[in-house]
Order: structure tokens, then C-alpha cells, then sequence
């Protein structure tokens, strides 16, 4: 199985969504559950289909582009591993 791993911007922004989220329902179990199921499919697709992201070289050389529920997830496969740069909700600023 390939090695996922969260840059600390990835994380962060995991946060924020997860604080995001909070705010608008005022719910930690809805929160919680949407942040766990957009993980588990991040690590779920990409342990199994590495490359199912598009090509992003327009954000960031050797990025690809996964989309998960209006949220793009940037990350860079090498031989050893999968990093998750960053993600972002399509509609807003990076």
C-alpha cells in the first residue's frame, strides 16, 4: 500500500474546513464526519489509484488534481510515497 501523507498545509487546511463547518452547522459530530469521509476517500483512491488526479502542472510542477465534493486535494506522487499539498473549496481563494 502507498505511504499518503498530509503536508502541514494540507493539515491546516483540514482544520480550518473542520472549523468552517462547525461554524456553519454548530455540529462537532457533522464536522468530524464530513473531515473523516473526505480523508478516508483521499487515502482510499489515491492507495488504490494513484494517478486518478488530473495532471495540475498549472498550480505546482509534477501536481495532480484530485476533486472531492467541490474541494480540490493537490498532491505529489514519487516512487516512495503520495503528499497531499494542499486543498482548497473551488470557490474560494487558495
Amino acid at each position: 500500500m502507498t505511504e499518503i501523507v498530509f503536508s502541514q498545509k494540507a493539515t491546516q487546511n483540514l482544520i480550518d474546513q473542520a472549523l468552517y463547518i462547525f461554524e456553519q452547522t454548530q455540529s462537532v459530530e457533522l464536522s468530524d464526519k464530513y473531515l473523516d469521509d473526505m480523508k478516508n476517500y483521499i487515502v482510499e483512491m489515491l492507495s488504490k489509484f494513484p494517478r486518478s488526479g488530473r495532471p495540475s502542472d498549472d498550480l505546482a510542477p509534477s501536481t495532480r488534481k484530485l476533486v472531492y465534493q467541490g474541494y480540490s486535494i493537490i498532491y505529489r506522487e514519487t516512487d516512495e510515497r503520495i503528499e497531499i499539498l494542499t486543498l482548497y473549496r473551488e470557490n474560494l481563494p487558495k
